[in-house]
């Protein structure tokens, strides 16, 4: 149930046009867009590649905007997410679509290289490389949008402008 009326799909498609979250949040209310796994907690050794290929082998498919792992130019952040599910949304004018749903992000936050003397298992998360990057947050979102899904599609990951610093 949304929190607001139902959107027509013409709404729908201006809005997906101008901000594919803001359509998202249009048909998804306050559902959660997706949960993210913090790898280097987990214990899987091999981390974010031992991870994808396990994820790959259970069946689950991978966002491959900009490459299954995303890697922050400084290296110490590492990210890759699933592709969302695609469920049947009814518009106000009786038109039914398929919209994205919710996905899975990991992250794996590498040692800052003051610690990198610290064994894995002893690092603490302020060791760890904190913060995001901008343009690994926008392919992580490429998850809800299947066009971003299609072999040959990709975004250019990263440039020097001041769009794409780390926040």
């Amino acid at each position: 149930m949304l929190p607001w009326e139902t959107p027509t799909l013409a709404d729908y498609e201006a809005l997906s046009s101008e901000s594919e979250f803001a359509a998202w949040v249009l048909v998804n209310g306050y559902n959660l867009s997706h949960s993210t796994v913090s790898v280097h907690r987990s214990g899987l050794s091999g981390g974010m590649e031992a991870l994808n290929t396990k994820l790959k082998e259970a069946g689950f498919q991978l966002n491959t905007s900009g490459g299954e792992l995303k890697v922050s130019p400084d290296g110490g952040l590492l990210q890759s997410s699933t592709v969302s599910e695609q469920l049947p949304f009814t518009f106000a004018g009786g038109e039914e679509r398929e919209v994205a749903g919710a996905y899975i992000e990991f992250a794996e936050r590498k040692a800052l290289p003051e610690f990198e003397h610290i064994p894995e298992g002893e690092l603490e998360e302020h060791q760890r490389r904190d913060g995001f990057e901008q343009v690994q947050a926008d392919l992580i979102f490429d998850s809800t949008n299947p066009k971003m899904q299609q072999p040959g599609v990709a975004r250019v990951m990263f440039d020097d402008s001041e769009d794409n610093k780390s926040v």
